[in-house]
């Protein structure tokens, strides 16, 4: 079992459920019986890194003097050396846990659902704009959850398995399959895809009772931050691991922010981009830290900022937004993301919740160098490219999912080519409206 898991499924089984800030109901001040909520935080840079002024490409922040809070309560631990941290008392309903430090790093992790008999243990990764939930699992007497990727599908055995978020999950002929809430099967199981497990615990591992595969697409970018070790190779094929992840690269694998293969040795500290293989990540994009871009030698103090997009003014490129209270600036260089797709700055709209990174200025705004939309506003125009999965319906009127968002179809959806020739894993790109409860309506579906 990879390291960055062995000591959260010793200290229980559990699991949590990676929401946007919306939904479930809003959590009470701390009571006796609340919730207990552990985590593991991977990838902050060393307490150096903790300075509110960075050279880019900005480094994650430090785990050292990050707190987490329930966020509308006084419930509040720090975050320590090794990057762990637990909460106890935490109430019932939707809870959203605040990351921050004394740089101005902040970042939400929404859990849906917390129960007051529940322990829940969060696998987490560090970058320099957020708080990323890897894996979580959950636990209530004798039923175990888990959420997670799917890391590897070992040859066929019997019983069938699969490593998820660092775990073993064993499935049997009894165990039943969905597929973005239709039927599924284990063969539908492939590395990198996210799941959704329900069963009892066996050592420690799951004996799997139900598997809901909830995203198909298995090339959404995975980020790794942290210390290098036991790398081998050459620039051609080489392989190093991050906390126990086992990553590899050859000679497509780009790297960037002025860095190169000679910089990668045991030791230092690189950010990762990749791709979930069978038992690996596969290294995209590599930057290693202190290799940085002569073109970024001039300091910026750096800023992160998340909360609701309250105003909005200006023409694309430039818009002049208000987040949080915080008034934001955007150009041409800023970049949009909703789950790791790039996005035109076209799409925000006003009750988004969003992520904003950027150079704070001396009047305290900040000019925007990357936006995350964590959450959609109802009404606002969507765009999303992804695997179909779970197509349900009769063309016109059709339903599926894409990269964990429900897409719903109509007479009034433009199908290139053809809605009668779309299938499931087919990679599409969907254009459409956010409706009530987080449905996007289609107003275009192109293969």
């Amino acid at each position: 079992m990879p390291n960055r898991m062995r000591s959260l499924v010793a200290s229980a089984l559990v699991a949590g459920l990676l929401t946007s800030a919306c939904g479930g109901s809003s959590p009470t001040s701390p009571s006796s019986e609340g919730a207990s909520i552990s985590g593991s935080i991977v990838g902050g840079s060393s307490a150096a890194g903790m300075s509110s002024r960075s050279v880019r490409p900005q480094a994650a922040p430090a785990v050292a003097g990050m707190s987490v809070a329930v966020k509308g309560t006084s419930n509040k631990t720090n975050v320590d050396g090794n990057g762990r941290f637990a909460l106890t008392d935490v109430p019932n309903g939707h809870v959203d846990l605040e990351f921050s430090s004394p740089s101005g790093f902040n970042s939400t992790v929404g859990l849906d659902d917390v129960q007051s008999s529940e322990s829940i243990s969060l696998s987490l990764s560090l970058t320099d704009s957020s708080v990323v939930l890897d894996a979580a699992q959950r636990s209530a007497g004798s039923e175990v959850q888990l959420e997670a990727r799917v890391e590897a599908v070992p040859p066929e055995t019997t019983p069938l398995h699969i490593q998820a978020g660092g775990v073993d999950v064993t499935t049997t002929a009894a165990t039943t399959f969905t597929l973005n809430g239709g039927s599924g099967a284990f063969a539908d199981l492939v590395p990198g895809v996210r799941v959704h497990v329900k069963g009892q615990s066996a050592g420690t591992g799951i004996a799997a009772r139900s598997v809901s595969i909830q995203n198909t697409n298995a090339e959404i970018p995975i980020p790794i931050n942290g210390i290098v070790q036991g790398k081998t190779g050459t620039a051609a094929s080489f392989e190093f691991t991050i906390d126990g992840r086992l990553i590899k690269g050859d000679s497509t694998t780009e790297f960037f922010g002025n860095s190169e293969f000679a910089d990668l040795v045991d030791g230092v500290r690189a950010e990762v981009k990749g791709r979930q293989q069978n038992g690996f990540v596969f290294a995209m994009r590599i930057h290693v830290e202190g290799a940085e871009d002569s073109d970024d030698d001039e300091q910026d103090e750096s800023a992160s900022i998340e909360g609701p997009l309250t105003a909005l003014s200006g023409s694309v490129p430039n818009l002049t937004l208000t987040v949080n209270g915080t008034p934001v600036r955007t150009s041409g260089a800023t970049t949009v993301q909703r789950k790791g797709d790039k996005q035109e700055l076209s799409v925000l709209a006003l009750n988004m919740t969003l992520h904003v990174v950027g150079d704070r200025q001396s009047d305290g705004s900040i000019d925007a160098r990357l936006i995350q939309i964590k959450d959609d506003a109802v009404g606002g125009l969507f765009e999303m490219q992804g695997a179909m999965g779970g197509k349900q319906g009769t063309c016109p009127a059709i339903s599926f999912g894409i990269n964990g968002y429900d897409i719903v179809t109509d007479a009034a959806t433009s199908f290139t080519p053809a809605c009668s020739t779309l299938k499931n894993g087919d990679k599409v790109t969907v254009k459409g409206v956010v409706q009530t409860g987080g449905t996007v309506r289609a107003t275009s579906v192109e293969k």
